[in-house]
Parts: C-alpha cells; sequence; structure tokens
C-alpha cells in the first residue's frame, strides 16, 4: 500500500493522508476527553462529566444530588481547589528559571564560532520577538495539568513564528510511539474559510464554497462555560503532516497540508525533528505522554470536595433562624428573622417551654480530617505549601544562608522536571535554527524579491542589529547545544541587590560592572549616563572583531583606563579562541594607540620636591640623661601663698 509520503512532491496525497488522520483523531477521543476532564479538575468545575467514574460506586450520585440542592436554594457550590494551587506554584516556581541554549564549538575554528555568537544573538532575539518566554510559561501549565505541553517554532513564508499548540491538537500513530520516537505527526488547526483562502489562494474557490464544515470536537463540548460555540459552518479543519526522514541519507521527509479532498501544499522536509518542542513533567512508562499532577491528586481533590460540601450543607442546615413555637402562639412569617428561617411547631400547655438543644455546625473532625487532605496534596506532590500561600517557610527574619539552603532544599525535589524543561528550552532553540534554515532556503529561492535580515538582540546589550538569515545556518554535526542558565540573580531587587554586592565583595566581578547588572526601569536614565563609557568601549571591541569594519581610534574624552582593561581582556581572549593573525594585529595596534592616547591626554604628574638634606649628627652623640633623685618642682605663686603651702 502506498504511503502518503512515498507521493511525488506536488502529487495529491489527500486520498490517502484523510482516512489516516481521521481515524487517528477517533482512537484518541478517549484520551482527549480525558485531558479535558483534567483541565476541568484544575479550574474547579468538577461536575457529571468529571466525577463520571465513581458513579459505579453511588459517590457521585450523591454529590451531584447535594449540587442540585445548593443549585435550588440559590448558591453556588463551596470549592476548595487546592489542585490548581500546587499546580500553579509549581510553574511559577520553575518558570523563573529561564535556561537559554548556547552553542559550544570548543574544538573548531574561528569563523565556526563567530557564526555560533551570531547565532547566539539570533537565537535570543528571535525569543525575544516571539515572546518563547510566555509561551514556555504555557507550556509548563499544560504539563502540571495534563502531564505535557506543546510549543510550535516554524516559519509561515519567509518569517519565523511560536505559538502555543493544544494538547489536544497534535495527533501520533500510536503504534509508532512506544519507545517514544514517532515517525509521523498530524496537527489539526479550526481556521475561517476566509483565512484558509488567503493561505492558499489556489484553492480559494473550494476553501470558501466546497470545503467542509469544521467538526465538533470533544474540545467545544466540554470546555465552554458559557456561550455555545455557535454554527461553525464558516470554518474548515486544516491538517498538517509530518514524516521525518528515515536516516541522514534519506530523502522521504516530507510535509503535506490538506483540507477535506484537496491537497493544499506539499514539500520536502530535511530536518531529524518535528517543528515543536514538548515539555514532558516526568518520563511517561511508555509511549509520550506522562501523567500531571492532577492525576495524582484527582482522589484527594474529590475528598476535599465533599468534606467541603458536607461543611457547606451543615452550616445551611444549622446556621438558619430556628423557631420553636407552641402551635397556639404561632408567629407571622414577617417576624421570622434569618436566611430561610425554619419554624418548630409543637403541641403542649401554652406556658410551658420546650427543651432545645442547638445543633452543632459541624464536626471538628471533619475540618480536621481536611487539612490534613491538603497537607498529603503538598507532600506528595514535593510543592512547597508555604510558597503557595506567599510566605517563607523558615518564618521573619531567617538570614540569607538560611534561605539559600531552603531553596536548595526546594530546588532537590524538582532536579527532573528541571532538567526537563531545560530540555525543552534547547530543543527550541534547536527549533528556532531549523526554522531559520527553512527560511535561509525560501528566501534564496526568491532572492531578492524580500529583505533577508532579521532584527536580533543580544542579552545585556541595547542596540538592535539586522542579521542575515543565512549567517546563522550551521551545517548539522558542526556544533552541539548546550543550556546556560540566564537566571543567576535573584528577580526581586532587594535580592539583586545582596547578591551583586556579595558578588563584588569577594572579587568575583569588578566593581564597575556592578551598575550593568541592574536593569531596573527607575534606573536607566542612572544608567545610561554610568555605563555608557562601558557600552562604548564594548561598541569598539565587536568592531576590532570584525575586519570589514574599520578599526576604531581612541579620543581624548574616553575613559582611556577603563578602556584599556576591556582591551586586554578580549585581546586575551581572542588569543584564547585562536583568532585569524588579522583580528590579534587590529587588537595590538588599538592597545598600542591607547598606551600612546594616555600618554599625551592623561595630564602630567606635577614635579616632586627634592627632599631636604638630613640635619648632621650632634657632636658626640646624645648626651647621657643626669643621674640621682629627682628634685622637688618649684613652688607657684608668692613665698608663703603657694599652692602646696
Amino acid at each position: 500500500m502506498k504511503r502518503w509520503y512515498q507521493a511525488k512532491l506536488g502529487e495529491p496525497c489527500h486520498d490517502v493522508l484523510l482516512p489516516l488522520v481521521s481515524q487517528l483523531l477517533s482512537n484518541e477521543s478517549n484520551f482527549h476527553s480525558k485531558n479535558i476532564a483534567r483541565v476541568r479538575v484544575y479550574r474547579g468545575l468538577w461536575d457529571q462529566q468529571v466525577g463520571s467514574r465513581r458513579t459505579a460506586r453511588g459517590s457521585n450520585s450523591i454529590f451531584t444530588g447535594a449540587l442540585s440542592v445548593l443549585s435550588r436554594l440559590g448558591m453556588g457550590t463551596a470549592r476548595l481547589n487546592v489542585t490548581k494551587a500546587v499546580c500553579d506554584t509549581f510553574s511559577s516556581r520553575l518558570s523563573k528559571d529561564r535556561p537559554m541554549p548556547s552553542f559550544v564549538t570548543d574544538d573548531s575554528d574561528w569563523e565556526l564560532k563567530s557564526k555560533a555568537k551570531k547565532f547566539r544573538q539570533f537565537i535570543v532575539g528571535q525569543m525575544l520577538e516571539t515572546e518563547f518566554d510566555d509561551l514556555s510559561a504555557r507550556a509548563l501549565d499544560d504539563g502540571t495539568r495534563v502531564g505535557f505541553g506543546f510549543t510550535a517554532i516554524d516559519n509561515s513564508g519567509d518569517s519565523i513564528f511560536a505559538e502555543r499548540v493544544h494538547p489536544n491538537d497534535i495527533v501520533f500513530d500510536r503504534r509508532e510511539c512506544t519507545y517514544g520516537t514517532p515517525q509521523q505527526a498530524f496537527r489539526i488547526r479550526r481556521v475561517a474559510r476566509d483565512y484558509a483562502a488567503e493561505l492558499y489562494p489556489d484553492e480559494s474557490d473550494y476553501l470558501i464554497h466546497q470545503a467542509p464544515s469544521s467538526v465538533e470536537r470533544q474540545i467545544d463540548q466540554y470546555m465552554q462555560d458559557g456561550p455555545t460555540i455557535g454554527n461553525l459552518s464558516d470554518y474548515v479543519d486544516i491538517w498538517s503532516a509530518w514524516h521525518l526522514p528515515s536516516t541522514t541519507e534519506s530523502e522521504d521527509g516530507r510535509k503535506a497540508i490538506i483540507c477535506g479532498s484537496r491537497t493544499l501544499a506539499t514539500e520536502d522536509w530535511m530536518e531529524p525533528r518535528f517543528p515543536w518542542s514538548m515539555f514532558q513533567l516526568q518520563d511517561p512508562d511508555e509511549g509520550m505522554y506522562p501523567t500531571g499532577f492532577v492525576d495524582d491528586l484527582i482522589e484527594m481533590q474529590y475528598r476535599v470536595n465533599c468534606i467541603i460540601r458536607d461543611l457547606q450543607l451543615n452550616l445551611m442546615a444549622t446556621g438558619r433562624g430556628h423557631y420553636v413555637v407552641n402551635s397556639a402562639n404561632r408567629i407571622p412569617v414577617e417576624m421570622m428573622n434569618a436566611m430561610q428561617p425554619f419554624e418548630l411547631v409543637y403541641d403542649g400547655p401554652p406556658g410551658a417551654a420546650p427543651q432545645w438543644t442547638a445543633p452543632q455546625p459541624f464536626n471538628i473532625a471533619q475540618l480536621n480530617a481536611c487539612k490534613q487532605f491538603i497537607d498529603w496534596m503538598f507532600q506528595m506532590t514535593g510543592v512547597s505549601q508555604a510558597n503557595a500561600e506567599s510566605r517563607s517557610a523558615l518564618g521573619a527574619g531567617a538570614s540569607g544562608v538560611a534561605l539559600d539552603t531552603q531553596y536548595d532544599i526546594d530546588s532537590d525535589r524538582f532536579r527532573g522536571p528541571q532538567r526537563k524543561y531545560a530540555r525543552y528550552r534547547l530543543h527550541a532553540g534547536q527549533g528556532y535554527l531549523d526554522a531559520s534554515r527553512r527560511v535561509a532556503r525560501l528566501r534564496q529561492q526568491t532572492k531578492g524579491a524580500k529583505r533577508s535580515w532579521v532584527a536580533t538582540t543580544w542579552k545585556g546589550r541595547d542596540a538592535i542589529q539586522r542579521l542575515d538569515y543565512s549567517a546563522v545556518e550551521l551545517k548539522e554535526g558542526t556544533y552541539r547545544l548546550a543550556i546556560e542558565a540566564v537566571g543567576f540573580l535573584p528577580d526581586t531587587r532587594a535580592g539583586k541587590l545582596s547578591a551583586v554586592q556579595q558578588l563584588a565583595q569577594a572579587g568575583v566581578i569588578p566593581q564597575w560592572i556592578v551598575p550593568m547588572l541592574f536593569d531596573e526601569p527607575d534606573l536607566s536614565e542612572a544608567n545610561r549616563i554610568i555605563l555608557a563609557p562601558i557600552k562604548l568601549a564594548l561598541k569598539k571591541m565587536d568592531i576590532l572583531v570584525e575586519l570589514d569594519q574599520e578599526p576604531p581610534m581612541p579620543e581624548q574624552y574616553d575613559d582611556l583606563d577603563m578602556e584599556l582593561k576591556i582591551t586586554k581582556a578580549f585581546y586575551a581572549w581572542i588569543r584564547c579562541e585562536n583568532a585569524p593573525v588579522e583580528i590579534q594585529a587590529r587588537f595590538t595596534d588599538y592597545l598600542a594607540n591607547l598606551v600612546e592616547a594616555i600618554k599625551l591626554y592623561q595630564p602630567p604628574q606635577p614635579p616632586q620636591l627634592p627632599m631636604s638634606p638630613a640635619e648632621p649628627p650632634m657632636p658626640g652623640g646624645i648626651p647621657a640623661m643626669p643621674q640621682g633623685p629627682v628634685p622637688a618642682p618649684m613652688p607657684i605663686g608668692a613665698p608663703g601663698h603657694g599652692i602646696l603651702s
């Protein structure tokens, strides 16, 4: 049987591909329903769909019965959503770490190292432009709820984009997923007809008038909290399919885009990866999909919900006004206070008052059990309950060493997820590189038709540079991506100030670099003035390493002493990196010019006055001290009237 990816480039493949993706989507319906249920548990929307698994035990009918009672009374159900607190705390804790990909080219020549440096600028600039930090936080959120999250990084024509992908939008063939390395992947997207016609103008008439309308899915049924989704006749489902090359030398890599009975586009797929980065909260036992915190906490969350529901119903029953009245002396309803008062009528002599025992609102053991379940939920996941409550586990006044130690203890529990989060961002960096290759190939085909550069930035630098995509096109195997931490300094101002102060006092960083580590908005004006000499010197260093640019010259009003320190450091660095002799010569010439400028422009030191000659020694040496008793002191004042008289 002919596979969809075996068709020649440009040939239609929808007749083979559409039945395959439709069957795979049907096979995943149960899994997708579970993902939706997990999200609803996280959001606190615990309803009959989520609790249907418990119907056999009868607990679900009791729970929904309580919901109906509260609904008839016009009150919502009280919930204590511990699962959401656990997921949000973990996600915010891990998203503070923002590891960035960097290039390792230790044994390469200077030209490849220069390309790697340019690509480092390219990656950071593209991540900032596509707001990847926000997207990575969304992938973390999905990972804590359903166990995994996707961030697509692809090219749209001649530009790169990144976006969050819903976990149910990507489908794999489970037969290929046993070992976690599938060769095929498929993504479904709902697109407006007019927008699809703009993307694929050759099939615009079919997309607007003939393409089948989008099919309603589980996500449309279970994720609504308000109005219905409405009519889908103005929307179509577009499938994108990828098949990775079987080997590095194979040519069977293919990408296809179809809609109904039309093949919209086909192209060769040369990268050995799919155009997205996948975050996994933990290693799955088998296949592609691990479980999240919701699966671990759902049983205890259900028990907490039951206890809170019972407390609410008890308070509703015992907190209302109770009126015990004799049948001969009924109280008018207008005179009864409290919400939904309850009147208890008894028969007896009018003068005999009944004995009334006020019911207890709830059993304190229930409240203690609820607290214990909450503690277990935090302990089982390893998430700090103190962090969820925005307080320090060590109390007020803890020292910095104690806080650092506690931070390390909290981090040890999440070494596995932290490693997977770093790997997710590493794969994202590779995704930007792959997308840049595709853009470079596309722009090479349409050379001269459009611009071939992209705006990039570099961490710690204010300048916006123009960088050609072809400048960052590195050959596979000539580099190795590594991960480096970006968030070493704390995020809070007090923590950042303390950390920088410790680094400066320990001699790790010189004092003049300290202002560069503070990028607070309210210090921008001051830093613009203070850091101007340093940034000017760094700009000159960048010019010196580029042979096609005119080397700079030191000027009279530059901070020549600082430039001398920075230039010496850069000169040592380029020699360690085996820079070409021409670049080293540019640095030595600039160093020589700096030394001459310092001699020329710095004011001469005032001449030192000659020291007066030392006095000759006394003739005969130092006289000896007189011997004998010490004479009495002379009297002060007239005789007989002195102080001692």
